[in-house]
Order: C-alpha cells, then sequence, then structure tokens
C-alpha cells in the first residue's frame, strides 16, 4: 500500500493536521510566555529590594522651588543660602556643584545673570565674590 490510501489507513491525515496544531500552539504559548515575562521579573525584583524608608533631608539641604524667580534678586537671595556654604572668594566650578547638590535648576543660565547683573563679580584669577 502507497499513496494517499497508506495515510488514510494509518491515521495519517490526522497526524498530518495535529503536529502542525501541536507546534503552532507551543509557539503561541512560548510567546505570551516572553511577552508577559518583564511582568515577572518586576515581581521578583520588588521582593528582592529590602524595604527601607526614604532618608530625612539633612538639616543643611537647601529647599528651592523648580522655578526660579524672573526678578534677578529673588533669585539672588536664594542663591545666598548657597553662597553662605562657600569661602569667598570662590571659584564658579564650587557654586555649580553646590547648586547640582541641592538640585537649583539651571545653575549656568542663572550664574551668567549674576553676572550680568553685577551681583556676582570676577575676582581675578578665576575666582568670584558675591555683592550682596
Amino acid at each position: 500500500m502507497y499513496g494517499l490510501e497508506a495515510i488514510t489507513a494509518h491515521n495519517g491525515w490526522a497526524m498530518a493536521i495535529i503536529g502542525p496544531l501541536i507546534v503552532l500552539s507551543g509557539l503561541t504559548i512560548l510567546s505570551i510566555i516572553i511577552s508577559q515575562l518583564h511582568k515577572l521579573v518586576a515581581i521578583i525584583e520588588k521582593k528582592d529590594k529590602p524595604t527601607t524608608e526614604p532618608a530625612a533631608k539633612p538639616k543643611d539641604e537647601i529647599s528651592v522651588p523648580n522655578v526660579l524667580p524672573t526678578d534677578i534678586s529673588k533669585t539672588a537671595e536664594i542663591y545666598q543660602q548657597l553662597i553662605d556654604k562657600l569661602e569667598q572668594p570662590f571659584e564658579l566650578r564650587d557654586l555649580y556643584r553646590v547648586a547640582g547638590e541641592n538640585d537649583f535648576p539651571h545653575p549656568v543660565l542663572t550664574v551668567n545673570r549674576f553676572r550680568e547683573a553685577g551681583i556676582l563679580e570676577e575676582a581675578g584669577g578665576g575666582v568670584f565674590v558675591w555683592n550682596r
């Protein structure tokens, strides 16, 4: 017996249909698992992280608004807290560092405005003095 008669006699048609269906369903399940794997990883990572309370702000940390005032003198009052932390005269990189540590917005632009307004003057040798 050969050909289509052999396939029919030994359930070949059922195997020909069931085989690809098994492969297709397996690939579908695998793709669903892979697409949802990031959620499983997130759950596992949450379990691994120790629950710690957020650290309280240090006493010397300065609070600053997200948007500084447009008036340069009011902005200078806010920056005065930073200047008090620095020794006079100071380098601009020290001012930038302290401003970055305290999350001051746009310190480079603000320092440039201070220089234009005469609030921050160069003392020579790359150091600056605060005139307030």
